[in-house]
């Protein structure tokens, strides 16, 4: 009987549970089905704006949710190609690598912090040169890299923030290879060895890894680690099969002629990362994703460094939604690759569908309007079904809830829309580095939740007041009670705000001293 390898232990450990989310996502989809006819029927059809603005949130909701469900079950369990683990064997044995830059982009950082990614990038297996790219100016990180014995480069101007700063550094260096992580994304020892080989097939472009963060300190920092994890252990794995795995800006590896051959690194975009993915894949380059964890970062850690992130991510994935020009013929993509883009986007879009949701309660509570002309009991045999099987769904891909998760992704909505609203206008978001100058409270930042927050516990103390209709006026009552509940959460932690770096560094030697004792390598992003 032959022996089983480790991979194929992994295969047959995930199918099971494949095979149970298939069944799921059947049943959600026929719920979906039922729930939306519903909604189209026009004997249930109340104010015709109310109705509108819900059945697009609903409508969304469900188009997105099935693209997801569909970009999961794709998960990309395929074995390494043999070429790319001969090709390590052989950098293992002592055959020379080609030539490689690794690239620290800095703007602002504590020197220290820096310090330890710059270590750690400098120590990798592998012969290379390590660089840090200082948009900061700093004269104090200029002395750790001399102390260090890594090369500083220091650009005239800031012009296009961080893509500037990359292909600034492009133009000074020469290597076959160019690595880019951020000044808080510390390095494996094995990173280069466990990436490189990827490129033996001449068509890939690049090479992602995942982005892991170790600071769970709080809500936030937990919540950005939850949805991290999500993403780039569920959803990348099947954007993998479709040849649609974008670069994320760190913990990456490029082919030098492959951003010659697109003049750099994207520029005059909030997400400069994306669009220099997309410009790849239309010229037919291929791109990889890793499923392992090869460098560990920091994640936001108060409310407003959070906010701003989103505020820069969401305006990328509305850049590409708008602008992308993702279904316009000739562009280069295949169907599986636009779509993939696109729900980049519909992501971002979902935050405009809960807003509509957060409405909706407070609306019926204050003037008894109602987006469905129809008794409690015939909505729910029609709402409660479809609500069900989408949790049921999410909980088998996702493996579980998390509360942290839940409030971080709500609370971020009004700063989606917000940037949905700029992008609209044609307004760029300000780049700045995550966790600089990190710790900060501001009630400020959250003035719409409070907003939203007083509106809805308003709504709930009127409706009950008057209480015209019992079932809908409870119903709905607990749905605002559920937003206050999310909103004042994030106002909390907003006023509260987060620990200080150096906190947090010292947080995250003792994870990292903990892990050394019970983990003996490096975990991959495979359930």
């Amino acid at each position: 009987m032959p022996t089983t390898t480790v991979a194929a232990k992994k295969r047959l450990a995930w199918r099971p549970l494949q095979r149970s989310t298939r069944v799921a996502i059947i049943g959600a989809l026929l719920a979906t089905m039922f729930y939306q006819l519903f909604l189209l029927n026009p004997a249930y059809r109340g104010p015709i704006w109310l109705w509108t603005a819900m059945l697009l949130a609903e409508g969304l909701t469900a188009l997105h949710a099935i693209g997801t469900w569909w970009t999961i079950l794709a998960h990309d369990d395929r074995p390494e190609p043999v070429n790319a683990t001969v090709w390590r064997n052989r950098l293992r044995a002592g055959a020379a690598p080609p030539t490689i830059d690794v690239f620290i982009t800095a703007y602002g950082e504590a020197p220290e912090l820096v310090r330890r990614t710059v270590v750690a990038a400098r120590d990798m297996e592998l012969a290379h040169q390590t660089w840090v790219l200082d948009d900061g100016r700093s004269d104090d990180l200029a002395r750790v890299c001399d102390e260090e014995g890594v090369g500083y480069l220091r650009r005239e101007g800031r012009a296009h923030a961080k893509a500037g700063n990359v292909n600034a550094a492009l133009a000074s260096t020469s290597g076959e290879y160019v690595v880019i992580f951020d000044a808080d994304h510390v390095p494996e020892p094995n990173f280069l060895i466990e990436v490189l080989p990827h490129f033996q097939d001449s068509d890939v472009a690049f090479v992602q890894s995942p982005q892991y963060y170790i600071n769970r300190v709080n809500l936030v920092s937990r919540g950005s680690a939850e949805a991290q994890r999500i993403f780039y252990e569920l959803v990348c794995p099947g954007k993998n099969r479709f040849n649609a795995a974008f670069c994320v800006g760190t913990n990456v590896m490029f082919r030098r002629s492959a951003l010659d051959e697109i003049g750099g690194i994207a520029t005059g975009s909030n997400s400069e990362d994306i669009w220099t993915s997309l410009r790849l894949h239309r010229r037919g380059w291929k791109s990889t994703y890793v499923p392992q964890v090869l460098a560990r970062g920091l994640a936001p850690q108060d409310v407003a460094t959070y906010f701003k992130q989103q505020l820069r991510w969401a305006s990328g994935g509305f850049e590409v939604l708008l602008r992308g020009r993702l279904f316009r013929r000739g562009t280069g993509l295949t169907v599986d690759q636009r779509l993939q883009y696109l729900f980049t986007g519909t992501h971002y879009l979902l935050s405009v569908a809960m807003l509509t949701f957060m409405l909706l309660p407070a609306t019926y509570l204050l003037f008894g309007l109602s987006p469905i002309r129809a008794d409690g009991w015939t909505w729910a045999a029609h709402y409660l079904p479809f609500y069900f099987m989408v949790l049921l769904v999410t909980w088998l891909q996702s493996g579980g809830f998390k509360a942290s998760a839940i409030v971080a992704s709500i609370g971020a909505a009004p700063v989606h829309a917000r940037a949905l609203w700029a992008t609209l206008r044609n307004r760029p978001a300000v780049w700045r580095a995550t966790n600089a100058g990190s710790g900060a409270r501001s009630l400020w930042v959250v003035m719409s939740h409070v907003a939203l927050l007083t509106l809805n516990a308003t709504a709930i103390a009127v409706g009950l007041a008057v209480m015209a209709d019992p079932p809908p006026t409870w119903l709905s009552a607990a749905w605002a009670a559920m937003h206050v509940v999310i909103l004042g959460r994030m106002v909390i932690e907003a006023v509260a705000g987060g620990p200080a770096v150096d906190d947090t560094i010292a947080h995250e030697r003792e994870e990292q001293s903990r892990s050394a004792v019970g983990v003996a390598s490096v975990p991959s992003m495979t359930r």
